[in-house]
């Protein structure tokens, strides 16, 4: 039977009409089943994957502060309570996975709403936007005048109660007030155990010195915040709460065995990836009893070795602050954010310097040092938790998929074989930005 095949493409500033594209020939009807195939969500993001560019993909693994935007060349500054036409020309350029607020970009609940909305407005992929507010000493939101979201209280006071549903409520209390200002993510719950007293730098953060009570809280928090939308960052793996000094001046060394690790640190990040924890944050500790030369984040004898192998976490693996004085006193930045990547970890937090760290990475894939599938399987797990908390929806994420027999080419009857490669929608701004077919 023959057919006339016609190819409706809508491309962006061609509003009136659409271009349309005749290709005449013959062609055996065929069965429905033989002409589409709905693909799994899987194979989606892999064809989404496949569409966007080398430094697309790079810039998912990067979670920014907008100081990074302002000055992406070297910056510690966290930015203000507004966004400039340059902070999103460079969020435009270098497409972040995230980006986190600080005490410095909140002011108002108003405020924070229209900052977010802008960001989230003006990124091509979705954002990751979060925030400290673990509650207690760290609480960004709860520290600020105009914002009407309240200070939950220590950690501390929760383990002592011994109450869990405390630990569940607590999430659940700020799952509600994240998601009312337009966070997605938390950067919470602290999932060290405090076996040093005089732990300064975790102290009231932390649950406890009792690791099964930590474990317990750390779950049901976890559960609080991510059933009520919010996904949640254990931290500080492996474990920060046995250090005395402050890991944001300079490296800190922990003697802990790896045994004494397992019965102790390792019991509230299980907990939190049986609780399905979208995210662990890896800190810069350096555990001498397994790896003495370098940080957890640069060692993948940690990574890959005990989080990702022993341990069996499959979600996103981020970077303590590459801030921090334990990475900038003792590696460059470039250098730091590519062992970071091939050790293991998917996203690099608030680098010190943006730019450097982009390249670093862009460079070491196109070197080979990073393979460009590593790449693309941390993309996935990025997108994959976008999607499971609605961040980025499969609308964004169409495909054609257009199969006609290898036997309709050999004979001719029709000239072009189409095979969807990948059709990508941001339905934020309404727009069909691109359809990509390749012919075979």
């Amino acid at each position: 039977m023959a057919i006339l095949c016609i190819l409706l493409v809508l491309l962006p500033g061609c509003q009136d009409q659409p271009q349309v594209v005749a290709v005449s020939g013959h062609a055996d009807m065929l069965p429905p089943s033989s002409v589409s195939v709905e693909p799994t969500q899987e194979q989606k993001l892999e064809r989404y994957i496949q569409t966007m560019t080398l430094e697309e993909k790079v810039g998912q693994l990067f979670y920014v502060t907008i100081g990074n935007l302002g000055q992406p060349g070297e910056s510690v500054s966290p930015g203000g309570t507004g966004i400039t036409e340059r902070e999103i020309e460079v969020l435009q350029q270098y497409a972040p996975g995230g980006i986190i607020l600080m005490g410095s970009n909140i002011y108002s609940d108003s405020q924070v709403q229209e900052l977010i909305g802008t960001l989230q407005d003006s990124s091509r992929i979705p954002l990751f936007i979060g925030v400290d507010e673990e509650g207690g000493m760290v609480s960004r939101l709860g520290k600020a005048d105009g914002i009407s979201m309240e200070n939950v209280g220590s950690m501390k006071a929760i383990g002592a109660s011994q109450d869990e549903r405390q630990a569940y409520e607590t999430g659940k209390t700020l799952a509600s007030g994240l998601s009312a200002l337009g966070f997605n993510m938390d950067f919470a719950p602290v999932a060290d155990v405090l076996t040093n007293p005089n732990n300064y730098e975790i102290g009231s953060r932390s649950f406890g010195s009792d690791a099964i009570l930590v474990a317990n809280m750390v779950r049901n928090e976890v559960q609080g915040l991510q059933e009520h939308g919010i996904c949640a960052v254990a931290k500080h793996f492996p474990g920060h709460g046995g250090v005395i000094g402050n890991s944001h001046n300079n490296l800190q060394y922990v003697d802990t065995s790896l045994e004494e690790l397992r019965n102790t640190e390792f019991l509230p990040f299980q907990a939190a990836i049986q609780a399905d924890s979208d995210v662990i944050l890896i800190s810069h500790l350096v555990l001498t009893d397994v790896e003495p030369e370098h940080p957890s984040t640069l060692s993948g004898s940690v990574v890959n070795g005990l989080l990702r192998e022993e341990l069996g976490y499959e979600g996103i693996i981020i970077t303590d602050s590459f801030q921090m004085g334990s990475i900038t006193e003792n590696y460059d930045q470039a250098e730091a954010a590519v062992m970071a990547i091939q050790s293991g970890c998917d996203m690099i937090l608030m680098p010190a310097e943006y730019e450097s760290c982009y390249q670093g990475i862009l460079e070491a894939v196109q070197t080979g040092s990073i393979t460009e599938e590593q790449i693309n399987q941390i993309c996935i797990r990025i997108l994959q938790t976008k999607i499971k908390r609605g961040i980025l929806t499969m609308d964004q994420v169409e495909f054609l998929f257009c199969s006609i027999p290898q036997s309709a080419l050999r004979t001719g009857r029709i000239s072009n074989h189409i095979y969807g490669r990948g059709l990508r929608i941001h339905s934020h701004i309404d727009t069909l930005r691109f359809l990509i077919v390749r012919y075979e």
